[in-house]
C-alpha cells in the first residue's frame, strides 16, 4: 500500500481545516485478470489526482480479488467519495469496516500495495505506463500498522465470511 517516506509527515496540500474523518471498507474486485494491472494503475493515477483536490488521503490494499481501503479527510468529502465508490462497476460486495473521527492523518503519502501471504511482506506498488510495478519499501508507524492490520484481515477475509 505504500509509498511513504520515513520520518514524520510533512505539511502538505492534503491538510484540511476542520475535523478529520476516517472510513475503511472492503470490496470484491470484478476486474478481469488480464486487465488487472492496467486497470489498477489507472485507478491509482485517477485517485491521486482527484483525492488531492478533495484533501483526501488514504491507503489501498489488494489481495487476490479483494480490495480494502482507508480514506481520511473532511467528513463530507469522505462520505461523498464512499457513495461513489459503492456504485463503481469495477467491484461489488462493498462492506463498511469502520468510520469515525480521527485525530491525525495516518496515510498522507501512501498509495497501493499487494498484501503478502501469511508471514510474507506486503509489496508496495506504483503506477507505470505499462501497469503496476513494485515500489520502494516503507516503514509503518504503530498507528499505521494497526490500521494496515485491519486492511490485511479484510482482504484475506478473516472472520468476514469471504
Amino acid at each position: 500500500m505504500a509509498v511513504q517516506t520515513a520520518g514524520k509527515p510533512e505539511a502538505s496540500s492534503h491538510q484540511a481545516t476542520g475535523p478529520l474523518y476516517r472510513l475503511a471498507y472492503r470490496s470484491r474486485s470484478l476486474i478481469a485478470a488480464d486487465r488487472s494491472d492496467a486497470e489498477l494503475a489507472q485507478i491509482l493515477r485517477t485517485a491521486r489526482a482527484c483525492n488531492s483536490a478533495l484533501k483526501v488521503t488514504g491507503a489501498l490494499m489488494l489481495y487476490q480479488n479483494w480490495f480494502a481501503q482507508i480514506l481520511e479527510g473532511p467528513e463530507d468529502a469522505i462520505k461523498s467519495l464512499y457513495d461513489r465508490i459503492k456504485t463503481d462497476a469495477r467491484h461489488d460486495s462493498v462492506q463498511l469496516l469502520e468510520q469515525g473521527a480521527a485525530t491525525q492523518r495516518s496515510f498522507e503519502k501512501w498509495a497501493m500495495a499487494h498484501v503478502g501471504e501469511h508471514g510474507e511482506a506486503d509489496i508496495p506498488l506504483m503506477a507505470t505506463g505499462d501497469g503496476l510495478a513494485p515500489a520502494a519499501a516503507w516503514r509503518a508507524s504503530a498507528d499505521q500498522e494497526k490500521q494496515l492490520t485491519l486492511l490485511r484481515q479484510a482482504t484475506r477475509g478473516y472472520g468476514l465470511g469471504s
